[in-house]
């Protein structure tokens, strides 16, 4: 360690999609300058970086490594999550090459207890490793780097190579902060750049609760945490303000669910209307945790500008009750009809979720929930539905329950995905995952939706959802059944360009339907090929 000048740490995010950035850094540092020894002693620069195409992981973790090398830092500290645990591990081996004295400092989800008990991190190139709630546990550590105290040992959150081993000693886990509010506000604090919030079409995160009231076995956003902490809604609209003061016009509340408290979420929503905000706004929200007034308050929003609209994740996951009651989600469809409905009748847009691959669930299963679904936006062009692949995350109830059920995960394409199951054999899963591909296609992009995800912009036509619907009807088949015929169809047609899609494996499933599927699959393809379903109907 440098002496006789401040340290540095470079802290490095990288976003899991074009337009975000990851706010957890920020918390980092701001809670880290809260300390005046700390601010006086360390830099703590931030790079945040955008999704890593995979198609250039490789240029990308040496211009990442060149441009950390140029900062001379003490210590680089990672912000990990699913989408990026690849690059990382491929950049920290970089990095120990180019900079052997540095330490390497790894946190965010992936970085479970129990898995670093196991040694499961034993092989990464990594000097400690930070679990839970990260603010305090990495200020305790810089403080330790400058003055030798508290020890490593004390430093609950945090383990540490062994001198001896090279394995990890574990400490005691972290105890969450009783409110949001004991961690100064990152945007407040001036601690955001803003270069990130001047970027093209940037998506500011704002955090207004941590934990989830829910204990859903695959899910990472309760990990540790036996309560939810809350901030303020005063705070919340003074970080909105600050933003939008900035040109900022997208907000995404990362909360695991906006409603846990009606009360809180309406305050907000409150908040929003009586400062005559406008922005687009994006948070999740479990279903049946909304009532008439908080949608009242959301619709009186939107209603606002012109530009204003607000789109709900709203997380279904299945409609299969019982592999919801294993999950320990057990949220009946009725919840969902009734949120659904509710978001209609006040023209609230809907980002609906679905997990494929969920344990026990078979094919037929996943085609029950598709097709319902398929059904319920016949009706209506302004929603959306995002299919996920289940993902077997590090330190949660689910890896445990994946044993009972014999499921197979693997890191080969894309972090913890399921490759298949007794129940849903590999061949079941990649029909599921082109059929999904396909509805993503369809749904998501341009073409089936009359409002655009993006804003109140009318698109050019919503053509390919009415010939999809008219083809169906006239075929008198179902859903699944078209898709079925539009994936045979693409299979052929995206072949001779060697699509991931037409690959036996498909690999990299996720990826192409969000980022390829638009510019593989154009609109007039689909078209055409519904149109010579329908001449083949009528010649018969």
């Amino acid at each position: 360690m440098k002496t006789g000048q401040p340290k540095k740490a470079v802290l490095l995010g990288i976003a899991g999609s074009y337009n975000a950035f990851s706010l957890s850094l920020y918390n980092l540092k701001a809670y880290a300058y809260s300390d005046p020894e700390i601010r006086k002693g360390w830099r703590i620069p931030v790079i945040q970086h955008p999704l890593v195409n995979v198609t250039r992981e490789a240029e990308e973790v040496l211009a990442l490594a060149d441009r950390i090398q140029s900062e001379s830092p003490d210590l680089v500290g990672f912000s990990c999550y699913m989408w990026n645990v690849n690059v990382l591990q491929a950049l920290a081996r970089e990095l120990r090459k180019r900079l052997p004295d540095c330490l390497l400092l790894w946190g965010g989800p992936e970085m479970a207890t129990t898995y670093v008990k196991e040694g499961k991190y034993d092989d990464y190139e990594m000097d400690f490793c930070i679990s839970g709630e990260g603010e305090l546990t990495f200020l305790e550590l810089l403080r330790n780097l400058s003055f030798n105290a508290p020890t490593l040992e004390d430093i609950n959150g945090l383990a540490f190579r062994h001198a001896d081993s090279g394995s990890f000693v574990v400490n005691d886990k972290r105890v969450p902060f009783s409110s949001l509010l004991e961690v100064p506000s990152p945007f407040l604090s001036g601690v955001v750049d803003d270069e990130v919030l001047f970027r093209d079409r940037v998506q500011a995160n704002l955090e207004t609760q941590r934990g989830c009231s829910l204990r859903c076995s695959y899910c990472i956003y309760h990990k540790d945490m036996s309560k939810i902490s809350y901030s303020s809604a005063e705070r919340t609209m003074d970080e909105v303000r600050y933003v939008i003061n900035k040109g900022v016009k997208d907000i995404r509340f990362v909360d695991a669910n906006f409603s846990s408290s009606l009360d809180h979420a309406k305050a907000v929503m409150r908040g929003m209307i009586e400062g005559r905000f406008e922005a687009r706004l994006m948070f999740e929200l479990i279903p049946g945790f909304i009532d008439e007034e908080l949608a009242e308050l959301i619709g009186e929003f939107n209603a606002l500008y012109d530009w204003n609209q607000t789109t709900l994740g709203v997380g279904v996951q299945t409609i299969n009750l019982d592999v919801l009651r294993r999950m320990r989600r057990a949220i009946r469809k009725e919840k969902f009809e009734q949120t659904f409905d509710l978001l209609q009748k006040h023209g609230i847009y809907a980002k609906i979720d679905l997990i494929i691959g969920l344990p026990g669930e078979d094919i037929e299963s996943i085609e029950q929930t598709l097709e319902y679904m398929l059904d319920k936006l016949s009706g209506s062009r302004a929603h959306l539905l995002c299919c996920h692949v289940m993902r077997g995350l590090p330190g949660t109830e689910l890896m445990e329950i994946a044993k009972e059920h014999e499921m197979v995960f693997s890191s080969e394409f894309e972090p913890h995905s399921l490759v298949e199951s007794p129940v849903l054999p590999r061949e079941d899963m990649l029909k599921c995952l082109r059929r999904t591909a396909v509805i993503f296609r369809l749904i998501n992009h341009s073409g089936w939706a009359e409002e655009e995800f993006i804003g109140t912009a009318r698109s050019a036509d919503s053509s390919v959802r009415d010939a999809f619907f008219s083809t169906r009807d006239r075929l008198e088949i179902s859903n699944v059944a078209l898709i079925d015929l539009i994936v045979d169809g693409l299979m052929e047609h995206l072949a001779e360009r060697d699509s991931w899609f037409a690959q036996p494996d498909f690999p990299y499933a996720e990826a192409w339907w969000w980022n390829f599927s638009k510019i593989e699959v154009r609109n007039e393809w689909i078209l055409d090929f519904l149109a010579s379903l329908t001449a083949v109907y009528a010649a018969d």
